[in-house]
Order: C-alpha cells, then sequence, then structure tokens
C-alpha cells in the first residue's frame, strides 16, 4: 500500500480522458500535505509559532499571534531552494536535482494599541495581509532499471488493460493508453478478441519526471489582546494552485524488430481554494504562553489539461507500406472538478526564559483519510481509496532562540507524520532548521536554513486482473522505484516597524 505515494494511478493515468486521467488520491495528498512556511525567523524555528505570536508567521499557524503586535510591521521574504532526488530500482542508483528562486512570504500587519494609561480592556488590535508559500513543487527526478524475463513490461501492461477493460461499440476506449499501444502496433489482437504484446524483451527501461509549480495562500487576518493575558484571532485564507507535471518513460531493446519506445503525458493542474482559521493565546505569566488554533477544510475547485503520446521505433515495417516510426497522441483534455483537503488542529506552548529567549513547541493533527474529491462524475472508488490508504498524522515542531543584545541564534526541528495507513517505507518528513537574525529599533533581518528529507515509493505501472486467457501476463513482477528525496532551502526576511 506504500506504494501510493508518487504512483499517479502508475500510468493508468493515461488510460482515458476525463476523470480517470489524473484526479485520485494522489491528488489528495499532494495539496493536504503542506508545509510550514512564513519568515526566515519562523522557519528558523522549525515553524513552532502556534503559541509564541508577534511574527508574520503566525498568518500560517495561529492568527492570534497578531494580536501580540504593538507596532506595525512589513517584511519581505526571498528564498533560494535545492530540491535532490536519489532513485535505486533493481539495484540500479540515479540522482537528479533542481534548484529554484523563490518568495516564500511577504506580509503587512497594521496594528493599534491604548497608551499604558488609557482605559479599556482590549488593549490591541491588529489587522494583517500576508502572503505563504505552503508547497514548493519544483522537483525533478530520474531512475533506469534493466529488468528481467519475471518482469513486467509496458506492452504487456498494455495488453493487460485492453483485456480487461470493456470495448466501447466494439473499440477500445477512446484516448485511453491501450489505445495509444494498439495504434502504434505494440498489441495486437487474435482471432478470438485477446490482444497480445508484440514486444517482450529483457528490456532497459528508464522515466525523467520533472514537476514545477507552487501553492501559496493569502491570509487576511484579525488579532486583538484582551488585557495582554489573552489574544484572540480569525483569518480568511485563499490559496491558489499550479502544478505542472511532465513525464517521458522509455524502454530500449535488444528486440528483432522494435529498436525503443517512449511515452510521455503532460499535466498541469490550475485552481484556487478557501478556508478559515481560527485561533486563541493564553499568557498566564511572562514566562509562558499557551496557544491554540484550528483550519477548516480548504475547498479548492481545480481544473486539469492533460495530453498523452506515445512512440515506437521499428528496425521493419510493423504492415506493409507502415512506417518505421509510429507516433499516437491523445486528445487534448480537460477537466474540472473540487477537492476538500481535512480540517487541522494545533496546539502550542512557548516558555520564555527572562531576556535570554525562548523555547517553543507545537503539535499539530491532521488526518488525510478525510480529503474528498467531487465532481459532477462520480468520485466514489477514489474517495474509498483515499479512506483506505490515507490515515491520522500528527505534526510536531519544536524550536529555540538566544537573544544576544541585538542578535538572534536559532534552531529547529519538526517531524510531519506518515500520512499512509501501511508502512514498507516510512514516509515522515523530517526538518533541521536554524536561524540568525539581527533587530533594530524600526529594522530588522532574519535568515534561515531549512533542510527537510523524506522518502517515497512509486512504479510506473502495476499488474492487473484480467481474465483466464491473458493470465500469461498476470502476477510478473512490477518495477518499484525507492527515492530518497531532500531539500535545503534557504530564506531571507527583512522587515521594518512603524
Amino acid at each position: 500500500m506504500k506504494r501510493y505515494s508518487f504512483l499517479l494511478a502508475c500510468l493508468a493515468l493515461l488510460g482515458s480522458a476525463g476523470k480517470s486521467f489524473a484526479q485520485n488520491e494522489v491528488d489528495a495528498l499532494r495539496y493536504s500535505r503542506t508545509e510550514f512556511g512564513g519568515t526566515a525567523r519562523t522557519m528558523g524555528l522549525g515553524g513552532a509559532n502556534v503559541a509564541l505570536g508577534g511574527d508574520a508567521g503566525s498568518f500560517s499557524s495561529n492568527p492570534a499571534g497578531l494580536g501580540l503586535f504593538r507596532r506595525s510591521e512589513i517584511t519581505v521574504s526571498a528564498g533560494i531552494n535545492a530540491n535532490e532526488v536519489n532513485s535505486t530500482v533493481y539495484g540500479s542508483a540515479a540522482t537528479n536535482s533542481r534548484n529554484n528562486l523563490n518568495i516564500p512570504g511577504l506580509s503587512a500587519v497594521f496594528s493599534t494599541r491604548k497608551a499604558d494609561d488609557e482605559e479599556g480592556d482590549w488593549r490591541s488590535s491588529s489587522f494583517g495581509i500576508g502572503y505563504t508559500r505552503q508547497n514548493n513543487f519544483n522537483q525533478r527526478s530520474f531512475y533506469r532499471g534493466q529488468g528481467g524475463e519475471d518482469n513486467l513490461k509496458f506492452g504487456e501492461y498494455a495488453a493487460q488493460r485492453a483485456n480487461r477493460d470493456p470495448l466501447v461499440g466494439g473499440e477500445l476506449a477512446y484516448n485511453s493508453l491501450q489505445e495509444l499501444a494498439f495504434e502504434t502496433y505494440l498489441i495486437d489482437e487474435d482471432a478470438n478478441g485477446f490482444y497480445y504484446p508484440n514486444w517482450v524483451p529483457n528490456n532497459a527501461f528508464q522515466e525523467n519526471i520533472q514537476t514545477t509549480g507552487s501553492q501559496n495562500q493569502w491570509d487576511f487576518a484579525y488579532g486583538a489582546s484582551f488585557r495582554d493575558k489573552f489574544f484572540i484571532g480569525a483569518s480568511l485564507g485563499l490559496t491558489t494552485v499550479r502544478f505542472k507535471q511532465t513525464r517521458t518513460y522509455s524502454e530500449e531493446g535488444p528486440a528483432s524488430d522494435i529498436t525503443n519506445l517512449s511515452l510521455q503525458d503532460q499535466l498541469t493542474t490550475e485552481g484556487s481554494g478557501v478556508s478559515l482559521r481560527v485561533g486563541g493565546i493564553y499568557r498566564p505569566s511572562d514566562a509562558l504562553r499557551l496557544g491554540f488554533s484550528v483550519q477548516t477544510p480548504t475547498w479548492f475547485n481545480l481544473t486539469d489539461r492533460y495530453n498523452t503520446n506515445l512512440s515506437v521505433n521499428y528496425t521493419e515495417a510493423p504492415e506493409e507500406n507502415a512506417n518505421l516510426n509510429q507516433y499516437f497522441s491523445t486528445d487534448q483534455g480537460e477537466y474540472d472538478y473540487s477537492l476538500t483537503t481535512p480540517f487541522r488542529a494545533s496546539g502550542g506552548a512557548a516558555f520564555f526564559l527572562g531576556k535570554n529567549g525562548f523555547i517553543t513547541a507545537d503539535v499539530e493533527y491532521v488526518d488525510y483519510s478525510n480529503a474528498k474529491l467531487d465532481s459532477d462524475d462520480s468520485f466514489q472508488n477514489e474517495n474509498q481509496t483515499i479512506k483506505n490508504v490515507y490515515d491520522k498524522a500528527l505534526n510536531y515542531r519544536v524550536g529555540a532562540e538566544g537573544r544576544f543584545n541585538i542578535f538572534r541564534v536559532r534552531a529547529g526541528y519538526a517531524l510531519y507524520g506518515d500520512p499512509f495507513k501501511d508502512s514498507d517505507v516510512n514516509q515522515a518528513k523530517s526538518y533541521y532548521t536554524g536561524g540568525f537574525g539581527i533587530r533594530q529599533n524600526n529594522f530588522f533581518i532574519d535568515g534561515a536554513l531549512v533542510y527537510g528529507k523524506y522518502n517515497s515509493v512509486y512504479s510506473p505501472y502495476t499488474n492487473l486482473e484480467v481474465n483466464d486467457q491473458g493470465s500469461e501476463y498476470y502476477n510478473l513482477s512490477v518495477p518499484t522505484v525507492k527515492s530518497k528525496i531532500t531539500n535545503t532551502n534557504f530564506i531571507a526576511t527583512v522587515g521594518w516597524n512603524f
């Protein structure tokens, strides 16, 4: 079950136009499993900001933190991200990487506060607008392996699909993977209507996968202070998504009449969503703050645009007057659907060591099995898979800051729990963070370094159950690609108080 992590429907993603092309449990997890973000100060603390407040990182953790602002503030952040993927299949290892510049956060907080001698229980209030990058999709991966006789080949997989899926008007499903294979002579049909592969070599295979884009949220938040003891806040979040993926899967000979094949698909997802967050911070003493926040599901409206093509190169024409280089492409497809991500709840505490610094810690609860896809068509099977595959998870964050006159030194750690029920491979995410800062009366600058790592499992296709006639192509081994992924992110934030 763990291989669902980056499965992308195991090339069944290419099966037919419409809903079955890409909208599945993988999409639900991609946009539900967000990362901590905000200012370099928050990032340097491992994202532990639920009880801390007084920083623009509160937009993405707890809007009650705006109630601790005593002055207005503007911040601008910039980042450099380096991503590396080390993949292994059948004992062969390969590495690929991708770097990019990004803007992880922007914010403006406008605060008003009563004078110390002015009466009133409500001491201050702040309204803010913040932009936070929740996910960075920029990644490039590559793997290459040598399969044996007992490993499933792409032609066998296409034949499995043709024999399993019902015909439409006596023909293979339009825009389906099996139609691509049939039109390029990769599979053929016998007199009994049984489809078989024309090419089953002991072949080498490889795949390049490149993704770009991001998931970002604009928050419109309000926070207030009651007697400087209890702070409350609420925010409206508007999330935007842009995700683009290009995958190129290929197989090589030796074979008597076919030299290689190449299957390429492109997917672009764009959309937006809305969510609400409320929170509170209680300060029983100057040395202790306790915080909590809850976030509603994010309700997304998404649009997928996609197409797929297959090319097969022959040494001899597959039939009389046929070209040696066969190519077939699906029509450009487009599909609109909605996604509801899970509810989230967070709690935290911050302990202050006088003017020398503080220690802060958070825990966040999220149930990934509650994600839900919806559209005019039925997503019953996909939503059931989400419930079967995903599970509840706890995300832990802890950080500390030391203060030395105008200088700040920070360190943190975060562990985001494995969202899968079965754990053949642990896919929890670990983050190690560090940072520094300089604080002046009306100006500050912070820097942070975040190193993250996690594992993933991926298969380019799966065995499908077919009728007895096709049993010879069933229960062959499937290539399983295991990857170790690391992200190194440097963030700098400049801020002004007024």
